[in-house]
């Protein structure tokens, strides 16, 4: 992909809308930074730390059956947030809660995705462009 075809937050949010409507993480490589780093909402769980990372653990995911629906969207300058219903029979899906996703947004690739239980918290980071 190109520089100019990816170049900024808005298109991120939408193949961010698009792969997930798909079920198609894998679609979002040449979005993601090669040292993009995931780190999940609860503060135990385990992070990702590149590329193949984070396509590796969306396709393991998948496999178990979960599913994200996006809720809502938000685009900041260097940011996009993700409200997302997880849908699934493993954790983490809770159908009842919304999770949301912090995607840091530089040069047009994904830096790095926080996760949050709690929405204002994650709108918080990302319009001050702090993340934990």
């Amino acid at each position: 992909m190109s520089p100019s075809s990816r170049s900024g937050p808005g298109s991120v949010a939408a193949r961010l809308r698009k792969a997930l409507d798909a079920a198609d993480c894998r679609s979002l490589g040449d979005v993601l930074h090669p040292n993009v780093r995931w780190n999940p909402p609860d503060e135990g769980g385990t992070g990702c730390h590149t590329r193949s990372h984070v396509l590796s653990r969306c396709a393991r995911l998948g496999a178990l059956g979960l599913r994200a629906d996006v809720e809502e969207t938000f685009t900041y300058p260097a940011a996009v947030v993700l409200g997302l219903r997880i849908h699934g029979a493993v954790p983490p899906a809770d159908p009842e809660n919304v999770v949301y996703h912090v995607f840091d947004v530089t040069g047009g690739l994904i830096t790095r995705i926080t996760g949050y239980a709690d929405r204002a918290e994650a709108l918080e980071a990302a319009f001050t462009g702090i993340t934990a």
